[in-house]
């Protein structure tokens, strides 16, 4: 047999079974451990990382979920009176104008403002276009003949006529996250209750009043009647569709994004890095280190980036496929593709860009600034207007709310551009151009500096060198 030669691009090292030859090695190694680990200096960095990195998480996912009614705040819900009037008899031949829709309106939107909800007064056009694109989580409607029926409703504890109830609409679309939704079914019910004890009372003794001036009896059964005289209703005018995972869908998928930027950007980083030789390749106990290529950083982001778009075009194809698969509803899966594209690779571009400018800090910044600080400000399983304020702010800047606006949109809203779309693809662009020009800026800086990728080129500062290799 010929001689072997190894490759000329590479090193391999595997272990060495041969008992004699491993000894002395384990020795060495143990010796080491023990080195190692009576220095505080050297483990006590990871420590210290790690805990305070998942307090953080903790604190700001448990300060998002544990009190939404506490922090209920600026809640939008949108109020139409269509109540047209009516004429009340005073019991002595007269009348007087009355419009109890606007009595229940004022009463409804004071009592609101106290539990952290804004009624906004508007038309039916206009608040049910709100509701349509998640502008607003409700819609409240007074009936039009709400005065007329509240009226004829007195006037039937002493005819035999069957009135119609005065009634309220209360509409709500799942589509807008399920939670809100279910804060919108409880300010329902709890409407439900303040505003027939009011106005119930009211026309209770109003018609007490009339019938004490006619001299005829006020029954029991009447005064049943008149306690709860308004009928609320909770009504979903555009009920979601099968495989919508009652709202939640538009959450995980836009989860499943920030995790394909995200984490796709860090595996290719590495196995980037490893072919071109700036870092090992492990494969269980093999090791290869390939000849250094003559790259330069500039070079290396820009190839990851490249990377990272074919990534994005595969991966975000087989996610409508997996979709598909399990039975998602998907009513726009060609404009689904297309933003899922643009959310991939905005994302896997700022965090290739952070690693190559911040180097092994990097990988910590994006995990602070895509998941630790965007899971709770997405505002996917609990709206925003019910966490800390906090959270508004954060939210402002952060890719996983305004990526689950846009995925929300096509999902729900038929990929209305007001409906969040809009604002979605602009600040994704605004964010890849952001990172696109943090990594070229940061590269090209770092070439002209020669401070590139090989042994020797730079060297930590004496005092992060002494913790960093304190054993």
């Amino acid at each position: 047999m010929g001689k072997h030669e190894e490759e000329p691009d590479a090193t391999v090292i595997a272990p060495d079974r041969g008992e004699h030859e491993a000894a002395e090695p384990e020795a060495e190694a143990g010796r080491t451990i023990a080195d190692v680990l009576g220095s505080p200096r050297f483990w006590l960095l990871p420590v210290v990382l790690v805990v305070v990195l998942f307090c953080l998480m903790a604190a700001l996912y448990m300060a998002a979920v544990v009190n939404p009614e506490k922090h209920l705040h600026d809640f939008p819900i949108a109020l139409v009176n269509e109540d047209t009037g009516g004429k009340v008899d005073n019991g002595d031949g007269t009348s007087t104008e009355q419009n109890f829709g606007d009595q229940v309106a004022d009463g409804v939107i004071s009592s609101a403002a106290e539990n952290g909800i804004v009624i906004s007064r508007t038309d039916r056009a206009t608040a049910f276009n709100d509701l349509g694109t998640g502008k607003v989580y409700g819609v409240v409607v007074i009936d039009t003949g709400f005065t007329n029926k509240a009226i004829a409703l007195g006037q039937a504890t002493v005819l035999t006529n069957k009135p119609a109830t005065p009634s309220i609409g209360v509409y709500i679309n799942r589509g807008s996250g399920a939670f809100a939704s279910s804060v919108t079914t409880t300010f329902a019910d709890r409407m439900r209750t303040e505003v027939n004890a009011q106005f119930g009372s009211q026309l209770t003794d109003t018609v007490h009043a009339q019938l004490s001036k006619l001299d005829k009896p006020f029954t029991g059964a009447a005064q049943v009647a008149l306690a709860a005289p308004v009928d609320v209703t909770v009504i979903e005018p555009t009920p979601l569709p099968a495989g919508a995972g009652n709202g939640l869908t538009a959450f995980y998928f836009a989860l499943l994004l920030i995790l394909a930027g995200f984490t796709g950007a860090m595996m290719v980083s590495i196995l980037v890095d490893g072919m071109l030789g700036q870092t090992p390749i492990e494969f269980g106990p093999f090791y290869q280190l390939r000849t250094r290529l003559s790259i330069s950083r500039w070079g290396t982001v820009a190839a990851k980036w490249t990377i990272m778009l074919l990534v994005s075009f595969v991966q975000a194809a087989l996610f409508i496929a997996v979709c598909a698969a399990v039975g998602t509803s998907l009513p726009n899966a060609f404009a689904l593709w297309a933003y899922s594209v643009l959310a991939i690779f905005a994302v896997g571009v700022t965090a290739t860009s952070m690693m190559a400018v911040f180097g092994n800090p990097g990988l910590i910044f994006n995990l602070i600034f895509f998941v630790v600080f965007g899971l709770p400000s997405s505002g996917g399983t609990l709206p925003l207007e019910a966490s800390p304020r906090i959270f508004e702010w954060i939210a402002a800047v952060e890719p996983m709310h305004v990526i689950y606006l846009g995925v929300r949109s096509i999902l729900y809203f038929d990929s209305d551009l007001s409906a969040g779309l809009a604002r979605s693809v602009i600040q994704c662009l605004g964010g890849l151009i952001l990172g696109a020009l943090l990594g070229w800026a940061g590269t090209k800086y770092y070439d002209r500096k020669n401070w590139h990728r090989y042994p020797g080129a730079m060297t930590l500062p004496p005092r992060l060198d002494r913790v960093m290799n304190a054993n």
